[in-house]
């Protein structure tokens, strides 16, 4: 292989660790998505004939959301994008963006400002880590003492009952797609990146007071619950709901993994709970386990789990609850510390 063939193929990749195994995985599919998005939003961004309940307006807004997420997150390159090409999108798409959300999405009869409002934006910019090598190498060696890779999680549904649960999501797809849903297909958008403002708000935390230890904290929940979950999914290879219905059309692109469990049902529920026994004082506590059991059910009307996956994800947070406070000692005291 040539010199300018294998640099390709990395600005395509990125290094991935999976439990014992380290590789280098394709990327093309992000980029592939990001340029789809790109396409959409110049297609769509000066109409203004488009219904509330209008299909175009969701896919406009997913559009909207994926290039701004882009341009403004730190780990941009993370999508591969060669750097001329990266400065070229700051400099002509970042303006691009603004303008074309301000002269086609603020027209009368498009969206407004307020189903607009958060969308990619830096309203609510939490602190941000690296990929925390130090914790998953500690959640590694924590796993003979805790068996978290050995946990009694259940196996899925057969796929007869999965197929059976699809036909509420059948209803949600609809009933999304309303003009009073606005604000459901903004957080879907947003929790997609695994956003920590459906988690911080709550607890009363906006830019003026952001909490920076326990916004670290949430994100190294994501981190260690997302590779905890990834073991169980690589161990039950359930498909996802599309596969099952051929008629679900999901608010959001498909993720490569399996279904079962939910991520985002076991993160959530991961923050809720660890939190809850931080600071167990916190008036926010209730707001906080409700905002984490509507992002779990939100994955729901996107279309990329059914209820059975939820609810193993939530089993699941509880059964890793005691090996994430063993990896996150330290940070835990630092949360205790910020708010007592």
């Amino acid at each position: 292989m040539q010199a300018d063939e294998i640099q390709e193929l990395l600005s395509g990749s990125a290094l991935v660790i999976d439990n014992a195994i380290i590789r280098v995985e394709d990327r093309g599919e992000a980029k592939r998505r990001l340029e789809a998005a790109f396409k959409t939003f110049l297609l769509l961004r000066d109409r203004t004939d488009l219904a509330l309940d209008d299909p175009l307006r969701a896919q406009l807004l997913l559009a909207a959301a994926m290039i701004e997420k882009f341009l403004s997150s730190r780990s941009a390159l993370a999508l591969s994008v060669s750097g001329a090409l990266h400065k070229g999108l700051h400099k002509g798409l970042h303006k691009g963006l603004h303008k074309g959300l301000h002269k086609g999405l603020h027209k009368k009869g498009t969206m407004g400002a307020r189903e607009m409002q958060g969308i990619g934006s830096t309203e609510y910019s939490w602190p941000e880590i690296d990929l925390p090598w130090k914790h998953h190498a500690l959640l590694h060696r924590c796993r003979d003492a805790f068996r978290w890779d050995r946990l009694p999680l259940p196996p899925p549904p057969p796929d007869g009952d999965r197929l059976g649960e699809t036909k509420r999501l059948l209803v949600l797809q609809e009933r999304l797609l309303a003009p009073d849903c606005a604000d459901r297909r903004r957080r879907i958008v947003l929790e997609a990146g695994n956003d920590l403002t459906a988690y911080m708000q709550p607890l009363g935390a906006d830019v003026s007071a952001p909490y920076g230890a326990t916004a670290m904290l949430f994100q190294l929940i994501v981190s260690l619950g997302g590779a905890i979950g990834q073991h169980y999914k690589a161990r039950f290879m359930a498909v996802r709901p599309p596969v099952l219905e051929p008629d679900l059309r999901p608010f959001l692109p498909v993720p490569g993994h399996s279904s079962y469990p939910s991520n985002h049902a076991l993160q959530s529920w991961l923050i809720a709970e660890i939190f809850a026994r931080t600071v167990p004082e916190h008036p926010g506590i209730p707001a906080l386990f409700r905002a984490a059991e509507e992002v779990a059910e939100n994955r729901e009307w996107a279309g990329l789990h059914v209820q059975s996956d939820t609810i193993a994800g939530r089993k699941l947070a509880r059964m890793a609850i005691p090996v994430i406070e063993a990896v996150l000692d330290d940070q835990l005291a630092a949360v205790r510390a910020e708010w007592y």
